[in-house]
C-alpha cells in the first residue's frame, strides 16, 4: 500500500490534514443539526466515519515508525498541536451528540403530544395495540 512507503513526517502531515478535515466536517455537522437538515447530518456522519477510520489507520502506521521513540522538539510541538485539534474535535462532537439527543427527545415529546391531544374519540388502537388516529392539534382553533 502506498501509505506504508511515506516518511514519518509525511504520515504526520497527513494525520494533521485528516484531523483538520474532521474538525471542518464536525463544524458543518453543527450547522446541519441547528438547521435540522437530516440528509446533511447523515452525510456528515458518514464523512466522520471515513476520516476516523483513516486517522486510526494512520495512528497504527505512525506507531510503527522508529522516529516516534525519540522525536525532535519540532515534532513534539507539531504532535501537541495535532492533539489539540483532536481534542477540539472531541469537544464539538460531544456537543453535537448532546444536541442530537435533545432534538430526538423533543421530537418524541411532540409526537406523544400529537397522539394525546387527538382526543379520546379520535385516538384508537389497532389489533397490535398501537395507537393511531387523526393528529389534529390546533385545527379546531378559531381566530
Amino acid at each position: 500500500m502506498q501509505n506504508e512507503t511515506l516518511t514519518f513526517e509525511q504520515h504526520l502531515n497527513a494525520q494533521s490534514d485528516d484531523i483538520n478535515m474532521l474538525f471542518e466536517v464536525i463544524k458543518t455537522e453543527t450547522s446541519a443539526i441547528a438547521s435540522r437538515k437530516v440528509p446533511d447530518i447523515n452525510i456528515n456522519a458518514k464523512q466522520k466515519l471515513v476520516l476516523i477510520n483513516a486517522i486510526q489507520y494512520r495512528d497504527i502506521l505512525l506507531a510503527q515508525c522508529p522516529e516516534i521513540s525519540s522525536p525532535s522538539d519540532d515534532i513534539k510541538r507539531y504532535v501537541l498541536a495535532i492533539k489539540d485539534t483532536l481534542k477540539r474535535c472531541q469537544q464539538l462532537n460531544d456537543a453535537n451528540g448532546s444536541a442530537l439527543q435533545r432534538a430526538q427527545l423533543s421530537m418524541r415529546k411532540l409526537r406523544n403530544l400529537f397522539e394525546e391531544t387527538g382526543g379520546k374519540n379520535e385516538l384508537t388502537y389497532d389489533s397490535e395495540g398501537q395507537a393511531f388516529g387523526r393528529r389534529t392539534l390546533g385545527t379546531n382553533i378559531k381566530a
